[in-house]
């Protein structure tokens, strides 16, 4: 078997692992889910399990892994050139991935998901700092990163445990608003508004 071969077989065999984890997930408790359990699901060889997988929450991880890297190349390959249009993609794509988000929720495993999405963030900010090298921006370029993926994050957690009621424009709307409108009485915004200076010593900004 060549090694083109060899590759699309070991993929067809995550998928078809991945696959059977969350048809399982959709009737039983995920910690009552054992890896036969999944290797039966899977009609595959516990030794295949392993080889592939080390544990049934890597698995998982895989799973969510999958998404988010989607997400990122959703994100970074189409053009956004405003808050609203990056803000859009975002809430479009979990949208799209809908019922994955459900099912975490119905197992309370959105911890694990918001969890493992900051440690793919730090992947990512990792990659982009040392790719960048001596050329890296400055530390809160990432700081800023981090505090407006996570408040996206928040804002489709909050969606999703009230209902999922509000379109992705909807979303969007929100979290752009936030950025405009939300700092609107806060005295350091004002004083920063007022004298282009900060009301405090600017060591870090």
């Amino acid at each position: 078997m060549d090694a083109v071969a060899a590759a699309r077989k070991n993929a067809a065999t995550d998928a078809r692992i991945k696959n059977a984890l969350l048809r399982l997930m959709e009737n039983t408790p995920y910690h009552e889910i054992s890896v036969p359990d999944i290797v039966l699901a899977a009609s595959t060889a516990r030794c295949t399990f392993y080889r592939h997988f080390a544990t049934k929450d890597a698995l998982l991880l895989a799973c969510c892994t999958e998404r988010f890297e989607g997400l990122y190349k959703r994100i970074s390959e189409e053009e956004s050139y405003t808050f609203h249009e990056t803000s859009l993609k975002y809430f479009s794509y979990w949208m799209e991935h809908l019922h994955f988000l459900k099912l975490l929720q119905k197992q309370n495993l959105l911890s694990f998901f918001t969890d493992r999405f900051n440690r793919f963030l730090d992947e990512v900010i990792g990659h982009a700092q040392s790719s960048a090298g001596p050329d890296a921006p400055p530390a809160k370029i990432f700081y800023h990163f981090y505090c407006s993926m996570s408040a996206m994050s928040g804002i489709l957690v909050h969606w999703l445990n009230t209902g999922c009621k509000e379109s992705a424009e909807q979303l969007s709307q929100f979290y752009v608003s936030f950025l405009a409108e939300g700092s609107a009485d806060d005295p350091d915004c004002r004083y920063y508004r007022a004298n282009r200076a900060y009301p405090f010593d600017p060591s870090y900004v």
